[in-house]
């Protein structure tokens, strides 16, 4: 199938270039002293060339409706920010020839599967594990190229402003190396193919409710509402699970805790 295709290129892609990768997001995000060495181009984020960079959406635009005006936030600042300027760089290439064909699968697997009378195959449930990695992986990035700024009901430090939004983190104890980690854990869960022992970890739900629903923990999970597709998916990144029971059980109680 020419999905698999799309899918070994851009695994291979990113393979190969792992450490240019991580070195330009260190040298260029990480760093207290960007000015003098920072990067002439941006890379792009999957194979890292400088060349025909484009602007690649963290979350697809079909995924929230190509609505302008929605948007996330983020919780160490409080400041919002739209979808649809939510993006990183990415060469055509990599955009409009391997992740576009991603997506469109992703889009085609959701709308012709009626969860009423049949059900995903096991194909077809890695290939969303496999998209929602590379949206993982996408935000880990954004993280690290968003910086810490001053939201208007918050206090603002001054020391604090150029240090990017992965680092501040309570939970990997601010530390730029454990963020850095992070990124490669992502980096490298992009770059296994077989997704077998992770599919107990994706808990689908069929919904009726009529509004896009999100939120994302870094490392963590995702929990993405699809009205469209009367669809919603909860996907935990690190975490293995025995049975899709547990994992349901687990992601029930976290979408209780984040809507109430």
């Amino acid at each position: 199938m020419e999905i698999d295709v799309k899918l070994k290129n851009l695994r291979v892609h990113l393979r190969r270039n792992l450490k240019n990768i991580i070195d330009d997001v260190i040298n260029s995000n990480v760093s207290r002293n960007q000015g003098n060495i920072k990067f002439e181009k941006e890379i792009c984020v999957f194979c890292a060339t400088t060349s025909n960079l484009t602007k690649e959406h963290v979350i697809p635009r079909w995924v929230f409706e190509n609505c302008t005006k929605k948007f996330f936030t983020t919780n160490m600042n409080g400041i919002e920010q739209t979808y649809n300027k939510t993006t990183i760089p990415v060469c055509a290439d990599c955009n409009n020839n391997l992740l576009a064909n991603i997506e469109n699968e992703i889009n085609s697997i959701l709308t012709n599967t009626n969860l009423a009378d049949s059900f995903y195959s096991l194909e077809q449930i890695q290939n969303i594990i496999r998209w929602l990695e590379i949206i993982e992986y996408k935000f880990q990035l954004l993280e690290f190229r968003r910086t810490f700024k001053k939201a208007k009901s918050s206090e603002f430090i001054e020391f604090l402003k150029d240090i990017p939004l992965a680092i501040m983190r309570e939970e990997i104890e601010f530390s730029p190396e454990k963020a850095i980690t992070q990124l490669r854990n992502a980096q490298k869960r992009v770059t296994i193919k077989s997704k077998v022992k992770n599919i107990n970890s994706l808990v689908i739900f069929k919904t009726k409710n009529k509004n896009f629903h999100f939120f994302h923990n870094i490392n963590d999970f995702i929990f993405i509402e699809l009205p469209k597709f009367q669809v919603a998916l909860f996907y935990f990144y690190s975490r293995t699970f025995e049975n899709i029971e547990q994992a349901k059980d687990e992601a029930t109680k976290i979408i209780a805790e984040v809507y109430n």
